[in-house]
């Protein structure tokens, strides 16, 4: 009997199994979960709060700021545009529906960002978490 790592099984019968699922947000790299920085580049994993892979980009979220990675048309790799937006100067959030778009505006101009829908609903309900914590 085999079991896959994302089975609570496997995990209880290997209790000092290091899994690798915490993926850096700048260079793309598995690392053990409960990581500090990343084994690669270094970067500080502490500050990202949710990382989704999409098929146009990936989207990091920190404390402060919403961080888009873009990829090439066929989503295989980052072409190395990264856009910034400052959690503070976001506002007019709207999650669509049917069609799963998230939409906000920043700097007086409507940002629309296609999403998978499991994504869509991950970030629908981390999101206002962290910036209304009330």
């Amino acid at each position: 009997m085999s079991y896959h790592p994302d089975d609570p099984e496997f995990t209880d019968a290997n209790p000092d199994l290091v899994l690798f699922t915490l993926i850096c947000p700048e260079c793309g790299v598995a690392n053990p979960d409960g990581s500090l920085n990343c084994l690669v580049c270094d970067k500080d994993l502490t500050q990202t709060v949710l990382f989704l892979e999409d098929d146009s980009f990936d989207l990091e979220l920190t404390k402060d700021a919403l961080i888009e990675y873009r990829k090439n048309f066929w989503g295989t790799e980052r072409t190395g545009k990264v856009l910034v937006y400052p959690l503070s100067d976001i506002s007019n959030i709207e999650y669509g529906s049917p069609i799963t778009r998230f939409k906000f505006d920043y700097k007086n101009e409507r940002q629309v960002i296609p999403l998978r829908k499991e994504n869509m609903e991950i970030l629908k309900e981390i999101l206002p978490q962290i910036i209304d914590p009330n």
